[in-house]
């Protein structure tokens, strides 16, 4: 016998609360799998296309403790904060992907002289638009299991901080070719559907 449980003040019978307990589990049962992505770099279309790692960076809200009169401490919410974007990608025989990041940090730092973050917008600026050529979007499309494009984690505003060595050894005995990792700051990141502008 269904027992209803103080149903004059609104509350709901269990076979109420079964049945939503239904519709809340996931309807596809299918696990997300971690070979399945495509990254994307507007600025950097080379490495885009051999890239072999890319991941959702961690997101942290941070918080502040409110000090009482000989009492616990009491939290509240702060800033979020979003990890570094890293990825790792394979360097091609002529240096082109990689030098597409190298040239990109050597406009952004100006470690000879302006000209080179002259050139670099210049190069780089689209007529007619406000994009800032210091910056691009980036997306990791993820795909499902049956290699199909499922949903898109769009990182506003990225630029490179941090691009790896490439250490030449004549002792190596296996010919492993060289992966090189670039680490990206940016605005945020949001997870959409694909060609959708809206976030989750």
């Amino acid at each position: 016998m269904v027992k209803n449980i103080f149903l004059h003040h609104g509350w709901k019978t269990s076979t109420d609360k079964m049945a939503n307990w239904y519709q809340d589990q996931l309807t596809n049962k299918n696990f997300l799998s971690p070979i399945g992505f495509l990254f994307i770099l507007d600025r950097a279309k080379k490495v885009s296309f051999l890239c072999q790692k890319a991941s959702i960076p961690a997101f942290t809200t941070g918080n502040i403790e409110i000090p009482t009169r000989g009492f616990v401490t009491i939290p509240v919410e702060s800033t979020a904060t979003y990890e570094d974007l890293s990825i790792d990608f394979i360097v091609d025989e002529d240096l082109r992907n990689y030098m597409e990041l190298h040239n990109w940090m050597r406009a952004l730092s100006t470690p000879g002289e302006y000209k080179d973050r002259y050139d670099w917008n210049t190069e780089n600026s689209i007529r007619g638009t406000k994009n800032d050529p210091r910056y691009s979007d980036a997306t990791l499309q993820v795909l499902n299991n049956n290699n199909l494009a499922n949903f898109d984690v769009v990182f506003k505003n990225c630029f490179p901080i941090n691009l790896s060595s490439l250490p030449f050894d004549v002792t190596s005995s296996d010919n492993n070719y060289f992966t090189a990792t670039a680490t990206f700051r940016y605005t945020l990141y949001e997870v959409r559907d694909i060609n959708s502008s809206t976030r989750r």
